[in-house]
């Protein structure tokens, strides 16, 4: 049987949290004075560009989701044995450095809600079948579709040599051809296909605190604020070769000023919630256009770090 799912980007819980929410931004004083103590400055000197041939070649065209073209990924094995995960974007990721990482899913995901690329993501099974068709964009308010099933699409695997190369193709969206280095995660991955099946516990058992969550929202907000991108990056585990690459990405600079602004004046950290694998906080106030808004970060653990995979905004 097959089904699409609309997910919005947050639940009623946030729904609540905006009523009656009024701030006012703070000064670039007082949040300069609001930063916390031991977060490392590293200095940006001017990166050299980062370029490589695109290991994915396709395009997708969905009237919820956007219409985009395919050209980077990741894949990496699925939980459990299920087969493979196969990740592609809009935009490149630096793949090719994030092949060793020891979350690569974790801190694609983060990299797709910093350029605000749209991707696509697929489970593929030893016999390169896949049972679940899923698409998205971070921002918008375009939220995400899931296909399950099947029925409606087509797909092909090769694993050989370290790598994972093969074609998808969905009858109504588009599809996409790909040759991608398999990714050996340190650490136990949740793909989107692990989340349909109910598998959304952290393997590790790893809960963030709302202290731990706060910690790293504020350092990632302090950094975002003096328009940092390496100490951003560093804040999460991105190791140096991968900062000197992501840096040096075609437009990574737009797309990073555009991404700081979601972080608000004044930031107020409020409502937290957590589970197994996962850790989300509140932050409310305005934009560099005295937009108001109430934003959910939302935090997944890796090792000792904790990566902010998402940002939902929302307009007030």
């Amino acid at each position: 049987m097959t089904r699409s799912v609309r997910r919005s980007a947050l639940g009623a819980v946030v729904l609540a949290l905006a009523c009656g929410t009024k701030t006012q931004p703070a000064s670039p004083a007082a949040d300069q004075a609001a930063a916390p103590t031991g977060v490392p400055r590293i200095a940006e000197a001017r990166p050299a560009a980062y370029a490589y041939p695109p290991p994915v070649k396709g395009h997708l065209d969905d009237v919820n989701t956007g219409d985009f073209d395919l050209v980077d990924g990741i894949a990496y094995p699925a939980r459990g044995g299920a087969g493979t995960v196969v990740y592609v974007t809009s935009k490149l990721i630096a793949s090719p450095v994030l092949a060793d990482a020891p979350c690569p899913m974790t801190q694609a995901r983060a990299l797709t809600s910093i350029r605000d690329a749209g991707w696509v993501e697929v489970t593929l099974d030893a016999a390169g079948k896949s049972k679940y068709f899923s698409r998205g964009t971070p921002y918008g308010g375009s939220g995400r579709e899931e296909d399950v099933g099947g029925r409606y699409w087509t797909s092909k695997l090769t694993l050989a040599d370290g790598r994972a190369a093969g074609d998808v193709r969905h009858r109504d969206h588009g599809g996409f051809t790909f040759d991608l280095p398999l990714s050996s995660p340190k650490i136990t991955e949740i793909s989107e296909s692990d989340k349909m099946g109910g598998k959304r516990s952290d393997p590790l058992g790893t809960t963030p605190t709302e202290e731990e969550v706060t910690a790293a929202y504020q350092a990632l907000r302090q950094a975002a604020l003096h328009k940092n991108l390496a100490t951003l990056l560093a804040l999460q585990g991105f190791d140096a070769k991968q900062i000197a690459a992501i840096r040096g990405l075609e437009g990574i600079d737009a797309d990073f000023a555009v991404y700081a602004d979601r972080f608000l004046q004044p930031g107020t950290p409020g409502e937290f919630q957590n589970d197994p694998g996962y850790g989300a906080i509140v932050g409310t106030g305005t934009n560099s256009k005295s937009a108001k808004f109430l934003n959910f970060y939302w935090f997944t653990p890796c090792g000792d770090k904790l990566v902010l995979v998402t940002i939902s905004e929302n307009p007030q």
